[in-house]
């Protein structure tokens, strides 16, 4: 034997052990595909089909209680107005902490041969 493909009996044992497990299950699944029913067969007894609705856990939309309007914009005239969400709204992400890495420009040393262009008609 080469010594580089299996330099180890251990190795040898489990590449044979592989092979055999790969040849038992191609076995098991032709096995299987026999036992299936004909589907010419009239009388052939078939499962039952399943059917799993894709909205068997939808939720309906509810509307949100809404407080009293003056109420809403005392709390927002509070807070700073309409500035404090624009502020916001610029400012980062908490999550995304993580100093942004800029790639290395590389210098182009072949440079493309400039194209003719005059040959076109407009």
């Amino acid at each position: 034997m080469n010594s580089s493909i299996f330099p180890s009996r251990r190795r040898l044992a489990l590449a044979m052990l592989a092979m055999l497990t790969v040849g038992q299950n191609v076995h098991a699944q032709e096995a299987s595909h026999n036992q299936r029913a004909n589907p010419v067969n009239a009388q052939a007894i078939v499962p039952p089909a399943i059917y799993l609705s894709t909205l068997q856990n939808y939720r309906p939309f509810r509307d949100q209680e809404v407080g009293f309007w003056r109420e809403l914009n005392d709390s927002t005239a509070r807070i700073g107005g309409w500035r404090v969400y624009a502020k916001q709204a610029r400012e980062p992400d908490p999550i995304d902490t993580k100093p942004v890495v800029k790639e290395k420009k590389t210098p182009v040393t072949d440079k493309p041969k400039s194209i003719d262009h005059n040959s076109h008609t407009k």
